[in-house]
């Protein structure tokens, strides 16, 4: 459908203020372009977001949390969020617990965190971080690149050259429970290395989950977890600050119903109010596939196989959600994890695999595996004297059909299956740390149906854009053969979670969408400018 008037003309509509949403606006800034960013909430930010949930002086990250992934993004660099934001630094970054008093933690300190794990693993801890510096690292930064792109695969096979290539493969392919049973002999080790698979939808068992994992756990290792001073949304506030220093504009409460579609190309968006933004080059999702492609774009403008693989696009599990408010430290048993900023409550690999079982078949954990953040442990700016915050998630099912713990049948999240399910957490975590009932002084609990409900994109409540199963990543995120960036309407273009690189707030799905964008415009091609050089002739726009 033509329209006839528009309320304002750009070169870029971006739908959507979430960290890919403002890195791409705040890329292509910088080129000159003008940029415009429309966000249906009352606050930008998307999934970074702070809010005193529980009681007044407690503030609690309602969504992403930690960021060492951030820490070694070129974003990070790019966009100078070193000086943009004061972050916080634990010398304990994370923890893994298999039982009350036993547990394993990374420490900044190489040597301390193989010396933590004893004679029988310190060795193949310390093989592990070298590996990382010699190989792994440049196996991450190719991972962050456009999927498919030749030249950092050039580069990782020059560097690894053909027998260490087939190796790497086979590593990085294999499930992480076998390769946590291969490197590692203790229960301890084996959870520390395979805990960053539980932010994950996925199983211990299935393929393909040792990269995360190993990426996960070396970036604790080498970058820690570092927390924004004041609280996740400090980091949504510096990026929507850099925005406007670039020239980009930024309007929030502003809901994008319709791409406006004309001869198959994408000229403009409709808010709700009924306002209509044009583009002269390029409309930019941050959004999930579904709702940008079926709601604002519609089937008819779609070729039927894409429609077909969109169809096919899943979600993962979602996340149960509690923030906690705590008149003193949390009173873990095992006393390496109370410093820890993250601490997970895995249990063996066997309760690991259990969990993730239960969660994909539609029943609520009888043993929950617990992410638990204790931002104050490094920030205390985020509590009132003395007290603390702790943050809980956890993997369930979207709609839960019934309990791993009872055969009751359960028909989605009542206030039954809500609380009830929210006292198994809160008694997990006593278990772990006696006592600790005592201390709250404040609860906020929220579902996945909740979390959906405060920000569509959180499809069931999957933080990670959808499932991160292999049939879903690289080439085939989120349709195969569409994974640049570019969808089939032309100047349309989506650089959400649901694209390469995927899950995590580390920006490259705004930076390599921004990218693809310029490559495609009439625009002369040229570097992005970094923060130092942002504002210093700008290329306009011809």
């Amino acid at each position: 459908m033509a329209v006839s008037a528009s309320l304002d003309t750009t070169d870029a509509v971006i739908i959507g203020s979430g960290p890919n949403g403002l890195v791409a606006g705040i890329a292509l800034a910088r080129r000159g372009w003008d940029v415009t960013v429309l966000e249906r909430s009352p606050q930008a930010g998307g999934a970074i977001q702070t809010a005193e949930l529980t009681e007044p002086g407690f503030k609690h990250d309602t969504y992403s949390a930690f960021y060492g992934l951030l820490h070694r993004s070129p974003v990070f660099a790019a966009l100078g969020l070193g000086a943009a934001v004061d972050w916080a630094h634990f010398d304990t970054p994370v923890g893994a617990a298999v039982e009350p008093s036993r547990a394993a933690v990374i420490h900044r300190d190489v040597e301390r965190t193989a010396a933590g794990l004893g004679a029988a693993d310190a060795g193949a801890w310390r093989e592990l971080v070298a590996w990382w510096s010699r190989t792994g690292e440049r196996f991450f930064a190719a991972t962050l690149e456009p999927a498919g792109a030749a030249r950092p695969m050039l580069r990782l096979a020059r560097r690894t050259k053909v027998k260490g290539g087939f190796e790497l493969l086979r590593t990085m392919l294999m499930p992480i429970e076998r390769y946590a049973r291969e490197r590692f002999s203790t229960d301890e080790a084996r959870a520390l290395i395979a805990a960053g698979t539980t932010h994950t939808d996925l199983s211990i068992e299935a393929a393909a989950t040792t990269a995360g994992a190993v990426i996960l756990a070396m970036l604790a290792q080498t970058a820690g977890m570092p927390v924004p001073v004041g609280g996740a949304g400090e980091l949504a506030r510096a990026l929507v600050r850099q925005l406007d220093e670039a020239g980009g504009v930024l309007r929030t409460g502003d809901r994008v119903s319709r791409v406006v579609v004309e001869r198959g190309r994408a000229v403009a968006v409709e808010t709700d109010g009924g306002a209509v933004v044009r583009a002269r080059h390029a409309v930019i999702a941050g959004t999930g596939p579904g709702a940008l492609f079926m709601d604002m774009v519609g089937e008819g403008e779609l070729p039927a196989g894409f429609v077909d693989g969109l169809r096919r696009y899943r979600y993962g599990t979602g996340i149960f959600k509690m923030d906690v408010a705590l008149r003193g430290p949390v009173p873990w048993l095992a006393e390496d994890v109370r410093r820890a900023g993250v601490v997970h409550l895995t249990g063996t690999l066997d309760g690991m695999a259990r969990a993730a079982f239960e969660s994909g078949r539609g029943l609520l954990p009888a043993r929950p595996l617990l992410i638990c953040g204790q931002q104050t442990v490094a920030d205390p700016s985020r509590a009132p004297e003395g007290c603390h915050t702790l943050w809980i998630e956890t993997q369930v099912p979207g709609i839960p059909r019934g309990d791993g713990d009872s055969d009751a049948e359960l028909a989605g999240w009542s206030d039954d299956a809500r609380d009830g399910f929210a006292e198994r957490v809160l008694d997990r975590v006593e278990q772990f740390a006696p006592g600790t009932r005592a201390l709250i002084a404040g609860v906020a609990v929220r579902t996945p149906r909740d979390l959906e409900r405060e920000n569509p994109n959180l499809v069931g409540g999957d933080l990670g854009g959808g499932s991160q199963a292999l049939d879903q990543q690289l080439v085939f995120r989120p349709v195969p053969g569409w994974f640049r960036y570019r969808t089939p309407v032309k100047g349309l273009y989506l650089c959400s979670a649901s694209v390469h690189p995927g899950a995590g707030v580390h920006g490259m799905g705004g930076w390599n969408c921004a990218r693809r964008v310029l490559r495609d415009s009439i625009r002369p091609r040229g570097v992005m400018k970094t923060a130092s050089s942002a504002r210093r002739s700008p290329t306009r726009p011809r």
